[in-house]
């Protein structure tokens, strides 16, 4: 089984308007063809984070929708929900800056709404974890600090290997790797520090075999997807050079894809963490 437990579409009328909605809003981006490069990457950034968070609202001991939108939440229709979420004020921002002639900052303010939405969001978490008494803001906070370190390390040490790649890549770069470390920090803590169970069988089969090292009694069993992590991020940078320059609209895109598959699952962690108190 290569899907992660709890995988399940929603009952056939949301599964219709979601699809629909993705097909409709994805058809008039194309149309619009609002610019898209490495900014647009970062830009995506908020958004992806906000699909982790609003399906960690949806999950145990959480669980903050009531029945009726229980259904938008779930895996794997969060993903769709927020696509067209993001979709639609990527077409609202992408029209009327079209129309004044103000496309150049698309990208910014797409980012600028994300950015807001899930600081609202996150905020929301935060009081209700705080209400229910179980608010451990620790875990979140470390998360969030080690990844920012080593991400920081990782990039400086490519920046050395590869100066020019770096410059190339200067925005898109730091993003991907910053949200792969993220996703494998965040799940190493969770499962060696919190005892929570990975429900994805990949990420599970590797801490298991970090299990059973001999290294497992004294340092745990999430470095080593940590590791894994950390090196497919880069790898996915470095091998991206040449597309990223000879394509930078496909590029972006299939980067910002990379690094919506390190966001999503690492905010969902962060925000389950909050009630780990």
């Amino acid at each position: 089984m290569i899907l992660p437990s709890g995988f399940g579409l929603p009952p056939l009328p949301y599964l219709v308007a979601l699809v629909g909605g993705a097909f409709l809003i994805a058809a008039l981006l194309v149309a619009l063809e609002p610019p898209v490069d490495q900014r647009t990457v970062v830009a995506l950034a908020p958004w992806m984070a906000l699909g982790g968070a609003l399906h960690a609202l949806n999950q145990p001991p959480i669980e903050l929708y009531d029945a009726a939108l229980v259904p938008l939440f779930g895996t794997p229709s969060v993903y769709l929900t927020t696509f067209n979420l993001m979709g639609a004020v990527w077409l609202l921002l992408s029209f009327f800056g079209v129309r004044t002639g103000n496309s150049g900052n698309i990208s910014r303010n797409l980012g600028l709404v994300g950015t807001g939405v899930l600081t609202v969001i996150l905020l929301l978490s935060a009081v209700t974890a705080l209400r229910s008494g179980l608010v451990d803001p620790v875990w979140p906070a470390l998360s969030v600090l080690l990844s920012l370190f080593v991400a920081a390390i990782a990039v400086l040490a490519v920046a050395l290997w590869r100066t020019p790649l770096i410059i190339r890549a200067r925005y898109a770069a730091p993003t991907v790797v910053f949200a792969h470390v993220f996703d494998g920090i965040s799940t190493a803590i969770g499962t060696d520090v919190l005892g929570v169970g990975e429900r994805s069988p990949v990420p599970r089969a590797i801490m298991e075999f970090a299990a059973g090292l001999p290294t497992a009694s004294a340092i745990g069993s999430g470095w080593l997807f940590v590791l894994v992590k950390l090196l497919v991020a880069v790898a996915v940078v470095v091998l991206m050079d040449d597309y990223l320059n000879d394509e930078p609209v496909e590029a972006s895109l299939v980067l910002s894809l990379v690094t919506a598959v390190g966001f999503g699952p690492a905010t969902n962690n962060v925000v389950l963490f909050l009630f780990a108190g």
